[in-house]
């Protein structure tokens, strides 16, 4: 045989999915685990109809090709009663097991025997490995089309068998908890027994009862690991370099310039600002979440520490999803303060020279870390409007170790409100408005669609304004209304001259253009891609329609949402969904009519999607934190029986 045609090792395929070293193997934890303990006598099957259960049988034939089913085929066997039974396999004949075992040996079979006419037949057979027979044995998931299930079994398999690998592993977990004591790890997490005996359990169970124990532990263990990962990445070093020394003082005399009041009292722009402020003097890196829910004005919350920091000769950049909105912020910033210079790096500045002697405070796209890295500047205050928009690798591409990072948001993260229980992360709540504000909100189907549009045909004549969300820019044929161009046409149709088309596809200028006309309020249709998403105040806006909700997520919702009624009054949000949804994505949606706060909103999305990956180098920033072992995924529950025991304590 040529090297080439030898077969690649379990361990050797295992690089596929990163794993280099065989002590990883013992890290992927099975999905589940099979009880081949229990052999069920022939003569036992009366009195197990339509149960499953392991029998032990005489291969009778070779397998037959199925006359009639297509993907099937047939092996007579004869039961320890002398029993004949035709089992019928779904699979390909060419390539199933059942072929490998010659006519006259025996094979185990897992089956459900039913009774019909006074005839027990054998359905759904399974073969069982014969390695696992009166054992238990564990099913991993693979990665499909990367690595086969059976290949990690086969891994794990020889992994376990070798206690020096075993040994390896154990000291592994002890380093992903830098260092500590097994004692102390298994006191923190709440188990009893030994690393190795938790490792055999998973890998190697004895029994069901063992096996249970094993994965009850492993998922004790993993939660103790995300705990434990979320405070290491909270520890700040003290650095005299971070410190801005702004003042209450400073930010107070910057208030009292406003051509406005700031809102006052608790959880309000006021004491944010101050808030800011005192942590920016601390000689720690801020690493803070500003939860300010839309419409309460969080722009002004960043807005006159970025400015009192500017003062002290600290360089300032605010990270925004989008030209328009960097465009929106820039003004606000030379309105309140014109002496403060301030630079807009988007698409439409390409070419304008910025004057870093200056020190402006950049408000800028994700442009900046192009232009930030030929100029070699790096921040020491950086404000990410929206962190739904900007990944973990390009906050840390712009950051170094002295940066204070700000993150605003009005629907933090689930790895945020993670970071936040268990990580330290500072948070500051805004949540008191300038104006009253009643949204309505509704999720509604094609039955309901004649009622919606007469509820914007009623808005617009009592002169306000709509927008309607599309989740396309362009259709996919020449009658597809549920893109933004094909609507635009048919609402011009309707309603002409009434009608402004906004999408990302336009150019620079043109979108400017479209946003100044909805501004001004010349348009009262506003029909648009999620280019609005995010910022985009048009102070006449009273009614939304998202087209094909189910499209967005729970966070995007609800910026949509918070384009209206900005100045206060009573506003309609609609989620329309034109098709049927799977009943998860439904109760995603459905979020929306439960509150109007986005911090609980959050609450209620990190309750469906998860935390996501917990660790400083995470990447995954919502789903099921999946950490320590592979194939254990915690969900926000798995968190709440240790967090109620360490309260009780």
């Amino acid at each position: 045989m040529s090297k080439d045609s030898e077969q690649i090792t379990p361990l050797a395929a295992m690089r596929k999915v990163g794993i280099t070293h065989a002590f990883e193997t013992l890290l992927w934890a099975p999905r589940k685990h099979v009880d081949y303990t229990c052999l069920c006598q022939a003569s036992e099957l009366p009195d197990m109809i339509d149960q499953r259960v392991m029998l032990e049988l005489t291969i009778g034939s070779e397998p037959i090709k199925h006359p009639t089913k297509k993907g099937a085929f047939h092996v007579w066997v004869v039961d320890g009663a002398g029993a004949e039974h035709r089992l019928t396999v779904f699979g390909d004949v060419r390539f199933t097991p059942w072929k490998q075992i010659p006519v006259g040996d025996r094979a185990f079979v897992v089956c459900k025997p039913s009774l019909y006419n006074e005839r027990i037949y054998l359905n759904g057979p399974e073969l069982v490995p014969a390695e696992w027979a009166h054992r238990v044995m564990p099913v991993y998931a693979g990665k499909a089309g990367v690595l086969a299930a059976a290949v990690v079994g086969k891994a794990v398999g020889e992994s376990i068998k070798d206690n020096a690998v075993v040994a390896e592993t154990c000291f592994a977990i002890r380093e992903a908890f830098s260092g500590m004591e097994e004692a102390d790890i298994l006191q923190l997490a709440g188990i009893r027994g030994n690393l190795a005996l938790l490792l055999y359990g998973l890998h190697n169970p004895r029994s069901m009862q063992m096996a249970e124990w094993a994965m009850k532990s492993a998922r004790k263990l993993a939660v103790a690991y995300v705990k434990h990962s979320a405070e290491q990445a909270s520890h700040r070093p003290l650095r005299m370099l971070t410190m801005i020394r702004t003042s209450e003082e400073d930010v107070r005399a910057l208030m009292a310039r406003l051509p406005f009041s700031p809102t006052t009292g608790e959880r309000s722009q006021e004491q944010a600002i101050v808030a800011i402020a005192r942590l920016l003097a601390e000689p720690y890196a801020m690493d803070a979440i500003l939860s300010a829910d839309v419409g309460v004005g969080k722009t002004l919350c960043y807005m006159v520490p970025s400015v009192a920091a500017q003062a002290k000769g600290a360089r300032v950049c605010i990270l925004v999803p989008n030209t328009i909105l960097a465009e929106q912020i820039a003004g606000e910033f030379r309105h309140c303060f014109p002496e403060c210079p301030v630079a807009l790096v988007t698409d439409a500045t390409k070419g304008v020279a910025i004057d870093w002697e200056e020190n402006p405070i950049i408000v800028a796209t994700t442009r900046i870390f192009s232009v930030a890295k030929r100029a070699k500047w790096h921040p020491n205050l950086l404000v990410i409007d929206e962190q739904q928009k900007m990944s973990v690798e390009q906050r840390e591409a712009l950051c170094t170790e002295d940066t204070n990072v700000l993150e605003a948001s009005a629907t933090p993260l689930p790895q945020t409100l993670a970071l936040l229980q268990y990580g330290g992360k500072d948070r500051i709540e805004v949540d008191k408005r300038h104006a009253q504000q009643t949204i309505h909100s509704y999720v509604v189907d094609q039955s309901h669609r004649q009622r919606m549009f007469a509820k914007l045909k009623e808005t617009v004549e009592a002169g306000y304004q709509v927008a309607v969300i599309y989740p396309r820019v362009e259709g996919k044929s020449e009658d597809d209304v549920k893109s933004v161009i094909t609507a635009g046409e048919r609402f011009e149709r309707l309603c002409p001259g009434q009608v402004i088309v906004l999408h990302g596809k336009l150019s620079t200028e043109a979108k400017l253009e479209a946003m100044q006309l909805a501004r001004e309020g010349q348009k009262k249709i506003v029909v648009a891609s999620s280019i609005i998403e995010i910022g985009i105040t048009i102070e006449n806006l009273r009614m939304l329609i998202v087209v094909e909700a189910d499209r967005y997520g729970v966070s995007t919702l609800h910026q949509f949402r918070g384009r209206l009624a900005r100045k206060g009054g009573e506003a309609w949000f609609f989620a329309y969904l034109p098709r049927e949804v799977e009943e998860e994505t439904l109760a995603r949606v459905e979020l929306l009519t439960r509150t109007t706060n986005g911090f609980e909103l959050a609450e209620l999305d990190m309750q469906q999607r998860g935390f996501g990956d917990l660790g400083r180098d995470g990447t995954a920033t919502s789903g099921k934190a999946r950490t320590l072992f592979r194939s254990i995924e915690l969900m926000p529950e798995d968190f709440e029986p240790a967090d109620a025991a360490r309260a009780a304590a």
